[in-house]
């Protein structure tokens, strides 16, 4: 009973007498570091330092399968906080900057590790719960460089967890993803549709076929129907703007990922999507990232499709959806 109330308030026992528990004392000391506030200096980078051998150690040598939930995961937060770059500040010591770009990649491994480790398989499903909680928050950074790191953690996460995976959690994790498909930094963007493909192919293909229609939607509304000189918008007219490229660079990425996501079959969504992605393939309808995207998943398509097996494949499609198709893959010839 002595045992089982100490672990409970977090204390340890010697004798009669009641002393704290050395690890949650050690977990405040950590938590702290990321709240100092000011110009960095060699001391706090040195706690952070610490703080990553920690987590490592916690890792590979951790002897209590607890220790995941209760020190991994409070510091994750903070994990994703110390790979941000420093300002770019004169005033800053040089060697503290070198020894940030060390630290943050200490932390980026670290990330990495966490995102891949078994250990949350011998809890129950709180803990996968609680790391999508985190990077819900981490997904809304300011620095894109978090954000990018974000979308990394949870390709390898879900691809790692996904048989431990709820529907709810599922639908949590391709939601966050979804959010950063329209990240003004292509990097992010990137990221977050390589995740998501790997997340729609561990999906069922009537759950991602009910999505693609749903985007399918988005897709068609959010062409652009007559050129628009961004510079001169103002106030209401602005906000839609911005609005409507928002969600034709979701819808765009979301199909393109659907489609990658089964590289050499062709459910019954596959042949829609390409027909909807092939609208936005033209100057006149999108921006040049959305067109990139486009006519790079039209090619892989192609790549993976386009075989022996074309024949097979092709019964899927109906004319016009073909006609879409060889619009965006076929080569202009050089007289037309």
């Amino acid at each position: 009973q002595r045992k089982l109330h100490s672990k409970l308030s977090g204390k340890t026992t010697l004798g009669e007498e009641t002393l704290p528990n050395p690890g949650i004392q050690i977990l405040k000391r950590m938590l702290n570091v990321s709240k100092t506030s000011g110009s960095p200096t060699k001391e706090q980078q040195h706690s952070l330092n610490t703080t990553g051998f920690f987590i490592f150690y916690c890792l590979h040598y951790g002897d209590n399968k607890n220790e995941y939930a209760d020190f991994i995961l409070p510091l994750l937060p903070m994990a994703f906080e110390a790979i941000k770059p420093l300002e770019d500040e004169d005033d800053i010591d040089p060697d503290v900057r070198m020894l940030q770009a060390t630290i943050a990649k200490g932390y980026r491994y670290s990330i990495a590790e966490i995102s891949a480790s078994c250990f949350v398989t011998y809890n129950n499903s709180d803990d996968i719960t609680r790391v999508l909680r985190s990077l819900d928050k981490v997904s809304l950074h300011d620095i894109w460089q978090v954000r990018h790191a974000a979308a990394h953690f949870l390709r390898c996460f879900q691809g790692c967890h996904k048989f431990l995976f709820t529907e709810s959690q599922t639908k949590k994790t391709t939601k966050i993803v979804a959010k950063l498909l329209a990240d003004e930094r292509k990097e992010v963007s990137a990221a977050a549709m390589s995740a998501l493909t790997g997340i729609l192919a561990s999906t069922s293909p009537n759950a991602v076929a009910r999505m693609v229609d749903k985007y399918i939607k988005k897709a068609n509304n959010s062409v652009i129907k007559k050129k628009k000189v961004r510079q001169n918008l103002k106030g209401v007219a602005l906000e839609n703007e911005f609005s409507r490229a928002m969600k034709q660079q979701t819808s765009v990425y979301f199909l393109c990922a659907a489609v990658l996501s089964r590289p050499y079959d062709t459910p019954g969504y596959a042949p829609m999507a390409l027909a909807a992605l092939s609208k936005h393939s033209y100057e006149r309808s999108a921006p040049f990232t959305v067109r990139e995207a486009v006519k790079l998943c039209c090619r892989e398509f192609k790549r993976t499709h386009m075989t022996d097996n074309w024949e097979l494949h092709k019964q899927q499609f109906t004319q016009d959806e073909l006609e879409a198709l060889e619009d965006v893959v076929s080569t202009p010839h050089y007289y037309a």
